[in-house]
């Protein structure tokens, strides 16, 4: 059944307009029911693991930094003991287009499973602001009853929940900014940020950010902002596990158990639905996979006396013949993909060399002239991207421009200390007689790093008139 409207002329579920806004343009707020069932309680423990990795995440050490921190101000970031800096940002380009890539074979193989048990979106949404929301404001038809009703007892629930609401926004926000300011520092700093105008200015706009989302934006951010839905019909095929109802068992529909099919009507699918649709109506770009409505209509399977399985996680082929086929070409393309991303990224991750030296530009011409001599700037900035303390030398290669009578160079700096991460501009000077100097020829400065006996050779071009 697929009209607008019910027999009673409630409004129902459709496929032609988005269910949780009326046909005025206001706005439907969607009050769900809640459900229990095996899929709920897996999902469950999916979102509480993944909040407290979320939670735990940036006070874990390793290697005597957080376990992921992003430190923008110094251009560098710690991932599980490595530590990479602006010059590795290259690297993220395989992280990018790997977690795509794995996105693309998750759907492909389950639909949106991501959504509906790891996407933040819903596991805070569903995890933590919903559940407490119920507990505030109780179950489905008290808070229908009592906002129908209104009365003190309406707002007072309201104005509690809002404000614990606010609270976990705030939270929430803080363990985000935790990602970017070390733990320890954010704590002494929480929660006025004084002196850390920055900090505050992003605190804030988190913690609204969050509330708008979570207390009333909610499922309008997957249908309406959220562009993976929309991708959904390019990923999808005839073989995708998803989320469907078994029309040829449970048509026709019939408030009675006796007669008609195994659906008796009863709604309840939609009533628990977060997005608002009817599963009956087919795959549709607002389900995300949540499976409440399976836990729901086996709910009710198992009271009227029916199988389970009405509504299931299987394959358009396995609704219509039985049978399903999980494993088929693009599967395997998009997994030799994301392995040679992954394998890239590993590669490029281990080869990374503890420092980097690169030549600058300098200002003016490429050479000048001291009385007789022609004479060169050379002008190169040392990084150290190790965690550690490291001392460089800075020379010339042995045999460098060999040959050149009158030849020589000048090094103000040879030895360089650096902290970890820190970087210097380094200088140099090549002089040679002008009746020395006939062509354009290149030679190399190298860098060597004391501790662990690495070094760089930079080429660099002697110019002259």
């Amino acid at each position: 059944m697929s009209s607008s409207r019910t027999k009673a002329g409630k409004r129902s579920p459709n496929l032609d307009t988005v269910y949780s806004i009326n046909p005025d343009g206001s706005r439907n707020f969607l009050q769900v029911a809640e459900v229990k069932g095996r899929w709920t309680t897996r999902r469950y423990i999916m979102f509480y693991a993944l909040i407290l990795v979320y939670l735990l995440a940036p006070w874990i050490t390793i290697g005597g930094h957080p376990m992921i921190l992003i430190d923008l101000p110094r251009r560098a970031a710690y991932l599980m003991g490595a530590t990479f800096t602006n010059q590795d940002f290259h690297l993220f380009f395989f992280v990018l287009i790997g977690v795509g890539i794995g996105l693309f074979v998750a759907t492909t193989l389950f639909g949106r499973i991501w959504c509906g048990f790891a996407c933040p979106q819903t596991v805070f949404m569903e995890g933590v602001y919903r559940p407490l929301e119920r507990f505030i404001e109780g179950r489905r038809i008290e808070r229908m009853r009592r906002n129908k009703q209104g009365g003190a007892g309406k707002w007072v629930r309201k104005v509690i929940k809002h404000a614990l609401f606010l609270f976990l926004s705030w939270n929430l926000a803080i363990a985000f900014m935790c990602y970017f300011i070390p733990t320890r520092e954010l704590l002494h700093e929480v929660p006025f940020f004084k002196g850390n105008m920055t900090a505050l200015v992003w605190s804030l706009f988190w913690t609204g950010l969050l509330y708008f989302d979570y207390s009333w934006f909610r499922e309008q951010t997957c249908l309406i902002i959220c562009p993976y839905g929309r991708l959904q019909s390019t990923l999808v095929d005839y073989d995708t596990i998803i989320i469907g109802y078994d029309e040829k068992r449970g048509e026709p529909r019939h408030k009675g158990v006796q007669e008609g099919g195994d659906c008796i009507d009863c709604r309840r699918c939609v009533d628990v639905c977060p997005t608002g649709i009817d599963i009956r109506n087919g795959l549709q770009m607002e389900c995300i996979g949540c499976t409440n409505c399976i836990d729901a209509c086996d709910d009710i399977m198992d009271k009227i006396g029916k199988p389970r399985g009405l509504i299931r996680f299987d394959s358009s082929r396995g609704f219509e013949t039985g049978k399903s086929r999980l494993l088929r070409p693009r599967f395997f393309i998009y997994g030799a993909l994301i392995l040679a991303m992954a394998g890239l990224f590993v590669v490029r991750a281990t080869h990374r060399d503890n420092f980097q030296v690169t030549v600058m530009r300098s200002r003016g011409l490429p050479f000048s002239f001291e009385g007789d001599k022609i004479r060169n700037l050379y002008t190169m900035h040392l990084q150290n991207k190790s965690s550690e303390h490291r001392v460089y030398f800075l020379s010339t290669e042995p045999g460098a421009l060999s040959g050149k009578e009158g030849l020589e160079f000048i090094i103000p700096q040879p030895r360089i200390d650096l902290d970890p991460l820190a970087d210097v501009p380094l200088t140099a000077f090549a002089e040679m007689p002008r009746k020395s100097y006939d062509l354009p020829e290149d030679f190399h400065f190298t860098v060597t790093d004391s501790a662990s006996g690495e070094v760089q050779k930079i080429k660099v071009r002697f110019r002259g008139p």
